[in-house]
């Protein structure tokens, strides 16, 4: 019985890397195997309705960047939101796939979460709730119950949900 105690004390806990933001106090995450780089804040062209959807041109690339307040809220964000923006997140979904960028005011910060952290959110509030495109839940830390959750954007469904509009 002793030995096998030992065994599973003896398990290394297998840790997953994000970056993580905050957009109106809610703090989200995205799969550091997504990122690609964080940049200063190039202009963006292409959006003269201000739909939320423009285009930045990096290392011959061009990389869609849409409205984080839309994406994640369905609510753009406001002219002084805006104004404080000053990074974008690049990231590359898949290795064939379309570039997006996401405009952020800081610069997301690498977390490194247990992978039993990771939780699903209930599909009632996926359904019902108001941030949307977003795939689990995380919690930081075991231990302090009281901190905010963390949101993991599904980049997957943000780019199906742009298809769709």
């Amino acid at each position: 019985m002793l030995k096998s105690r030992r065994r599973r004390q003896s398990q290394p806990i297998v840790l997953e890397q994000f970056l993580t933001f905050i957009v109106r106090q809610e703090q989200f995450a995205v799969p550091m195997a997504q990122a690609y780089r964080v940049i200063p804040l190039p202009p963006i062209h292409g959006d003269p309705h201000q739909r939320g959807i423009g285009l930045v041109t990096y290392e011959n690339h061009e990389i869609l960047v849409i409205d984080i307040g839309c994406c994640l809220f369905d609510d753009p964000l406001s002219t002084s939101e805006t104004q404080k923006l000053k990074f974008l997140l690049i990231l590359q979904p898949r290795l064939e796939g379309e570039w997006l960028g996401l405009p952020l005011t800081d610069p997301p910060v690498i977390e490194r979460i247990p992978r039993d952290a990771i939780h699903p959110i209930p599909s009632n509030y996926l359904h019902w709730g108001s941030i949307h495109n977003v795939s689990s839940l995380m919690v930081s830390s075991q231990a302090d119950q009281e901190l905010p959750p963390i949101f993991i954007v599904d980049i997957e469904q943000v780019l199906h949900t742009l298809k769709m509009q």
